[in-house]
C-alpha cells in the first residue's frame, strides 16, 4: 500500500486493489507491519481452528467461506410485499384514508395513535419511549433466521428465538 511490497499473485493483487479502494474512503490511514516474533498469539489462534481438541467440552465453530471477499457479487433488490398488515395503518397515517368496511376502519382508527411514520417507515411507539420498527412477514422471517442461525446464533436458545416470532 505504501509501495514497499509488491503483490505478485493475482489473488493478492485483487485484495490489494480492494484495500486501496477502501483506504481512499478514510481521511487518515496507516499500515504497520507486525514482526513474526510479536505475532505468536495470532498464529496460535489461527491454528486453533484446524486443530482437534477432544478433551474440550465446548464446541469450536469454524465457518468455511465458499466465496472470496474479492469476488464481485451482484445483489438483487428484494421484492416488496404488496399488501401487509402495515398497509392500512400506513395509508391512514399518510393520506387519512380508511378501509370501506366500517369495522376495519374503526380498528385502524383505534390502532393508529400507537404508530407513527419516520422517513416513510412505520414505527410503533412503546411505553419506554423507544420507537420500534415495524417489519413485513418476509423481513421478520429473515430477522428470526439471523438471530437463530446467524453470527450470534449459538447465543440464543430455542425458547428465546420462539419468543421473538410474531
Amino acid at each position: 500500500m505504501n509501495g514497499m511490497f509488491e503483490a505478485r499473485d493475482p489473488a493478492m493483487q485483487k485484495y490489494l486493489k480492494l484495500a486501496e479502494e477502501m483506504a481512499n474512503k478514510f481521511e487518515l490511514f496507516s499500515i504497520t507491519q507486525v514482526p513474526r516474533s510479536m505475532n505468536k498469539k495470532v498464529d496460535a489462534l489461527s491454528k486453533l481452528a484446524t486443530s482437534v481438541f477432544s478433551h474440550f467440552t465446548k464446541d469450536v465453530w469454524v465457518e468455511v467461506l465458499s466465496q472470496k471477499s474479492t469476488d464481485v457479487v451482484q445483489e438483487v433488490a428484494p421484492n416488496e410485499e404488496v399488501e401487509t398488515w402495515m398497509s392500512p395503518i400506513t395509508t391512514y397515517l399518510k393520506h387519512g384514508m380508511l378501509p370501506i368496511n366500517g369495522a376495519a376502519a374503526r380498528k385502524i382508527r383505534m390502532k393508529a395513535p400507537s404508530y407513527t411514520l419516520r422517513d416513510g417507515i412505520l414505527v410503533k411507539k412503546s411505553f419506554t419511549a423507544q420507537l420500534l420498527k415495524c417489519v413485513s412477514p418476509n423481513e421478520a422471517k429473515i430477522i428470526v433466521r439471523e438471530v437463530h442461525e446467524g453470527t450470534c446464533g449459538m447465543h440464543a436458545g430455542f425458547r428465546t428465538v420462539e419468543g421473538k416470532k410474531m
